[in-house]
């Protein structure tokens, strides 16, 4: 059995992404949004979600993604090649 929880926002508070958004914050970026930033494909950018290596967050069955966190991803990810002496 599958339970469904459902949370109302007050009727003065349109609800949508800005919603989950501290004032000030960058609002959350959607999978092709990041695919789009990293030249990746959707098959990849998910891989990298099930290896850990981004963070993501669940909003029922949409994913979405902090700004800050794919920016820490990509600085991570990034390969930095010592010249040996």
């Amino acid at each position: 059995m599958k339970t469904v929880i459902q949370i109302a926002a007050p009727e003065s508070v349109p609800f949508n992404s800005s919603f989950f958004i501290k004032p000030g914050g960058a609002p959350l970026m959607k999978e092709k949004e990041v695919c789009a930033l990293l030249n990746v494909s959707k098959r990849n950018l998910y891989c990298w979600r099930m290896a850990g290596l981004i963070p993501y967050i669940k909003i029922g069955r949409a994913v979405r993604f902090r700004p800050t966190d794919v920016e820490n991803a990509i600085q991570r990810m990034t390969a930095h090649h010592h010249p040996q002496s």
